[in-house]
């Protein structure tokens, strides 16, 4: 970023209500809500966590995909995280 753009972006901030100035800090300092949101929800499926399609427990963790870890089914090869078929799994805004 140049500094030309900087100030202008440092100035904007005085525009920010209260709140906006609060999600912007904590997404500055590192706390941002959605991994947390995303620990949490993570943390509560795996002691249950099998395979959806043929509900196999033997899983290898397999990457990451926006911000939850995937999984890999041995028996069947299937790939999920640990929201697949639950309510969640095509929220946009899960930190919401």
């Amino acid at each position: 970023m140049q500094p030309a753009e900087w100030i202008s972006f440092i100035a904007q901030f005085a525009y920010l209500n209260r709140r906006q100035r609060q999600a912007g800090i904590t997404l500055l300092r590192g706390n941002a809500p959605h991994d947390a949101t995303v620990a949490l929800l993570e943390s509560v499926a795996q002691p249950r966590l099998a395979c959806p399609a043929c509900h196999a427990h033997q899983l290898h963790r397999h990457g990451h995909a926006h911000g939850l870890q995937r999984y890999r089914c041995v028996p069947c090869g299937r790939t999920f995280n640990a929201l697949t078929g639950t309510p969640l799994s095509r929220l946009r805004h899960k930190a919401l």
